[in-house]
């Protein structure tokens, strides 16, 4: 491991102590830090979210399969000259998207070392799940770094706690959140820490997995699935508690629409919420 690996791996152990850590990652020496981290993933290191095909024609199978849905997926929002702040990035599927149609992209994900929230569940061994947890989130992340160099796109990336995000991330036109927030424990805060970052457009697409109920609107319903899936599920959403966060934050003038994509119709629909500031 080269050095800039070791002072990267020393700057995530120390900077999870502080109360609102991981500053100063968007410096070009911190994130040449990271590519160098990155730089000799292989495809034995990763594991892919989104089925993805690399220019080499090579097929990497993911869980989702997107390709050829992208505009839907994202809303059909212009995205040329825009900057973008991606949460979650999985593999980089979106994230390639997000570049292809010209926006200018920083991504935010977990810090290295950590792993999603563990939602408790029966005789589940928190413990245990979070290791796992970790080890599956630092293969993802390997997929996106082996996905960035195999397309050779351009972006920055920010590792940090999404609760409290880092005070030097700048500001965004838009900001998206594919599909993450069924495993945060508390997605309003997310939302909100975003919504101060983000000068236009929040976009959130997701499954819609309660239907609409009239007399409960903004209905959301703690997850119930089992593990292995139910351990990071932490919420059943209707698309109307996406559209009541949204309004509260400021971004009341929406566009809603269902798609699904046609390698996954077997799955409920997606819905996408394309959010404007008031």
């Amino acid at each position: 491991m080269d050095q800039h690996a070791f002072d990267l791996a020393s700057y995530f152990r120390k900077e999870a102590v502080r109360r609102r850590p991981y500053g100063g990652q968007l410096t070009p020496s911190f994130q040449h830090a990271l590519a160098a981290y990155h730089n000799d993933i292989e495809e034995r290191d990763c594991e892919f979210y989104h089925s993805i095909t690399l220019p080499d024609g090579r097929v990497m199978n993911g869980a989702w399969d997107l390709r050829g849905h992208e505009a839907d997926y994202l809303g059909g929002v212009p995205l040329a000259g825009k900057s973008v702040l991606e949460y979650g990035p999985a593999s980089g599927f979106l994230s390639r998207a997000i570049v292809q149609a010209g926006g200018e992209l920083t991504v935010f994900d977990l810090p290295i070392g950590h792993g999603p929230e563990i939602m408790p569940f029966g005789d589940i061994t928190v413990g245990e799940a979070a290791i796992s947890g970790a080890y599956s989130a630092g293969r993802l992340r390997n997929s996106w770094w082996y996905v960035k160099r195999a397309f050779g796109f351009e972006a920055r990336a920010v590792y940090a706690d999404i609760f409290h995000q880092p005070d030097d991330l700048g500001m965004y036109d838009i900001a998206i959140f594919g599909a993450i927030l069924v495993h945060l424990s508390n997605p309003f805060q997310a939302l909100r820490e975003a919504a101060a970052l983000t000068r236009d457009t929040m976009i959130i697409t997701d499954l819609v997995s309660l239907p609409p109920i009239p007399q409960l609107p903004g209905l959301m319903q703690i997850g119930t699935s089992a593990p292995p899936i139910g351990h990071i599920h932490w919420w059943n959403y209707s698309a109307s508690a996406f559209e009541i966060m949204l309004k509260r934050l400021g971004f009341a003038n929406q566009v809603v629409t269902l798609h699904s994509p046609r390698a996954m119709a077997d799955q409920p629909p997606m819905v996408t919420i394309v959010a404007h500031r008031n």
